[in-house]
């Protein structure tokens, strides 16, 4: 019994799949989806336009690549395509477009709502991505947040540069967005991302009961490379107020080849997110 028990033991882990990281970008992929204002507003002739943005990239082909969008209000499937909501199909849209919802949409959103509205009334943006040659399609969606007008909406947090360390000591300084990352070739480098003054935001909400609360963002990091090189640590929290951040980075990118490319998104978990994207090149 011992001897099967060890048997079945080395079997689990020799038969395990070797997943990829989700950071490691090999092929179609929607990394993010930001809508500016995160938090629009609407009353009952009007709603705010929404800037959407997708990002999706395929670092095997430089094919146009095409969106197919619909909204509806969220579902558990993250698509339009269960409930008895109404859903409109927008048809084909460029990764970045401009959304206008008609005010009765929101008002049937909200009517939808089990809260009834309580935080904001959300709408659901579905999409697919592919290139239109039936290699395969990827989904995405992502969750729209409309407030009464008047008051202090939500703003999309941003990247302002990163931090190079390697073995806890600053490399340079900080790299701003669109500049290229000269890295050395197989060597563990520290990634610290900095957001601007104006991205961790304190706001104002209302629990369950009705009372307000205070509360204050904490922004979270995700990081994504294309072949040629990989991360450590997929994701990070920005450290607390009064927290020092780790000496070696809230991640490490090792580039073994080049070019390459590095894509950090932010998001301050109230729907707000942005993204830079550094090209990599190896060190002269």
């Amino acid at each position: 019994m011992r001897a099967a028990i060890i048997l079945a033991a080395i079997c689990l882990a020799a038969c395990t799949p070797d997943f990829e990281a989700s950071s490691d970008v090999r092929d179609l992929r929607v990394l993010a989806v930001q809508a500016e204002p995160p938090e629009a507003q609407f009353d009952a002739t009007t709603a705010d336009p929404v800037d959407l943005h997708v990002l999706a990239v395929d670092p095997r082909t430089a094919a146009p690549i095409t969106l197919h969008a619909a909204i509806c209000a969220p579902t558990d499937s993250h698509r339009c395509d269960e409930g008895p909501f109404i859903t409109r199909d927008l048809g084909t849209r460029p990764l970045s477009t401009t959304l206008l919802i008609p005010p009765e949409f929101v008002a049937l959103a909200q009517a939808d709502d089990d809260l009834k509205g309580l935080g904001g009334i959300r709408v659901q943006y579905s999409f697919s991505v592919d290139h239109g040659d039936g290699s395969g399609t990827v989904y995405g969606s992502k969750v729209l947040l409309y407030s009464p007008r008047g008051g202090t909406p939500n703003q999309n947090p941003a990247i302002a540069s990163v931090q190079l360390s390697r073995e806890g000591l600053k490399l340079g300084e900080p790299v701003a967005r669109g500049e290229t990352l000269q890295l050395p070739q197989n060597v563990e480098i520290g990634l610290r991302p900095t957001v601007t003054d104006a991205s961790i935001e304190s706001y104002v909400t209302t629990d369950l009961r009705g009372n307000p609360v205070s509360l204050k963002e904490q922004p979270r990091y995700s990081f994504f490379v294309a072949p040629g090189a990989e991360v450590d640590r997929d994701t990070a929290d920005e450290p607390l107020e009064g927290v020092m951040a780790p000496p070696d980075g809230l991640s490490r990118i090792t580039l073994h080849s080049a070019p390459g490319t590095l894509w950090i998104v932010v998001r301050d978990g109230r729907g707000g997110e942005s993204w830079v994207t550094f090209p990599l090149e190896l060190t002269p």
